[in-house]
């Protein structure tokens, strides 16, 4: 099944949540109605209304109309009125009050342990380091970012792309007095209604006190404003009031989970029953822990895949500036590949104390392999030797030579016979030298190449042979910029003794072989991931 890019559901959802989301909306075919979330065995029962249109409220405010073929805790499967198109969302993809809504009618809703989301900017350093939180001011050199515990300076010149929107804890963000505050200044507490829907807001945000306070408001504005629901509501905050230390001390879990101190938080959840052996939040305790589980898996494994590119360039760099050809050559054969290794593990570690050399192996072959990337060895691509130069090059499909059909023809292909065994002639000369005069060619043409052209042939050199990347078998080969493919150029004919026949002569004798590819005529570059 192929994934539509112009479903009308898709576009609308590429805008919220971009490629990632566009990958959940596909266009269905209508086999597909009979087994709505074939790639979940555990998918819940399709919902008895799937049958009436149902009108969807997206993240950014647009509306969809269709059906709901299927839900379970993660999420729901959509079924577009407009196509028959259909799309896998997960919760957070929905407005913020569809969601409530949807998962508070399917019985997924448990507002003591349902934790607030926000909308927050994430910021990457190029050291690889995220910050998520509100930017609240981009002026002068660093960019102020807001979290619940500080308003952390980012200085721009250290950071990497445009900040991404991202979907998180409110407590990552705002401290609880914050949240109320704010969400205070905008209820209407002279009405039972406007009370109600803050209590509710209260209760997520885990403040019980304010929550029974607006709980009791409502009774005392409107007996009659859904009594049985706020009679249930304000049992439940009362309760959770009472053991509210015990509500703070997982909320600091998740509060640990979202500064990425997973440790912390798994051994605070796990000392939950031992503190409050009799509490009846020991099941919400089990959650909170399965929740840093959960967080410090995919965290750690988008930090592997980052910090693994990152320090093979970094090693690329810093190699390609300091050695020579020979030791670069054996250094990319074995030491870098123990190099990098050790240094992603090394800052794995200071996330979680499971992150073993094989566990982070592990996750980087397990990487979500997405956008591919261009290396290349540019003009010092004749180091590689002709045959490993041009590997993956050849077209199987490709007719043998034609016989010429003209004159013109003829000369044409006689001057590219005479090319080539000319460079074939420069070919084995430079394989006769003995190994010092070869050695001595490929040190002074390494050196002769700039910095970013060495740190480019060695990061090329590296995904290509040391079997950490998925490499395209099918290489990109351009023209030297030089002799724009040939292999050789024309040396220039001056001085009073040369004939006009000598002058317009194109021939091997006045022709030499390309000083920048090395007789090669090619550059290659390859793809990976």
């Amino acid at each position: 099944m192929r994934t539509n890019l112009f479903h009308p559901l898709l576009v609308a959802f590429a805008l919220v949540t971009g490629a990632a989301g566009a990958e959940a909306f596909q266009a269905a075919s209508p086999s597909m109605a009979a087994s709505p979330d074939s790639a979940n065995p555990n998918a819940a029962t399709p919902d008895a209304g799937a049958d009436a249109a149902t009108m969807l409220r997206l993240r950014d405010g647009s509306i969809r109309w269709g059906s709901i073929l299927s839900h379970d805790p993660d999420g729901i499967v959509f079924e577009s009125l407009s196509n028959g198109g259909h799309a896998r969302l997960p919760w957070s993809y929905l407005h913020p009050q569809e969601e409530h809504d949807l998962r508070e009618r399917f019985g997924y809703v448990d507002l003591t342990g349902e934790e607030l989301m926000i909308d927050a900017d994430r910021i990457v350093t190029i050291e690889g380091q995220e910050i998520v939180g509100l930017i609240i001011d981009r002026s002068g050199d660093n960019v102020q970012v807001k979290t619940a515990s500080a308003i952390i300076p980012v200085p721009k010149n250290r950071i990497l792309g445009a900040p991404t929107i991202v979907h998180v804890a409110a407590s990552v963000v705002y401290t609880r007095a914050e949240l109320y505050n704010n969400e205070l200044a905008n209820a209407d507490v002279s009405t039972a209604a406007g009370n109600y829907a803050l209590a509710q807001f209260c209760e997520r945000n885990n403040d019980f006190a304010h929550a029974v306070e607006h709980y009791k408001a409502t009774q005392s504005l409107d007996a009659s404003y859904q009594p049985e629901d706020v009679k249930l509501s304000l049992a439940r905050a009362t309760d959770q009031a009472a053991r509210q230390d015990q509500v703070d001390y997982l909320t600091d879990v998740t509060g640990l989970a979202a500064r990425h101190r997973f440790d912390e938080a798994l051994a605070r959840a796990d000392a939950f029953k031992d503190k409050y052996p009799d509490s009846p939040l020991i099941p919400q305790a089990k959650k909170a822990h399965d929740r840093a589980i959960k967080a410090r898996d995919k965290y750690v494994a988008d930090r592997v895949a980052t910090l693994w590119f990152l320090r093979v360039g970094q090693l690329a760099y810093q190699a390609g500036s300091k050695m020579g050809y020979e030791e670069a050559v054996n250094y990319l054969g074995g030491q870098m590949q123990k190099d990098v290794l050790d240094y992603v593990v090394k800052e794995s570690v200071k996330l979680t104390k499971e992150a073993t050399p094989d566990t982070v192996k592990q996750l980087w072959g397990q990487r979500r392999k997405i956008r591919w990337n261009r290396a290349s060895y540019g003009l010092g691509t004749w180091l590689l030797g002709k045959d490993a130069a041009l590997k993956g090059s050849e077209d199987p499909n490709k007719k043998k030579d034609e016989k010429p059909v003209s004159e013109t023809d003829k000369a044409r292909a006689d001057l590219e016979k005479k090319l080539r065994t000319y460079l074939d002639n420069q070919e084995l000369a430079r394989k006769a030298k003995t190994t010092g005069e070869q050695k001595d060619d490929r040190e002074l043409a390494w050196k002769e190449l700039p910095l970013d052209a060495r740190r480019g042939w060695m990061l090329a050199y590296y995904v290509e042979n040391s079997g950490d990347f998925e490499v395209d078998k099918k290489p990109m080969l351009a023209a030297c910029h030089e002799c724009g493919g040939e292999g050789t150029r024309v040396v220039g004919l001056a001085g009073a003794n040369v004939s006009r026949a000598a002058i317009g002569k194109q021939s091997t004798e006045n022709r030499i072989e390309c000083p920048a590819c090395h007789g090669l005529g090619i550059v290659r570059r390859i793809s990976y991931r």
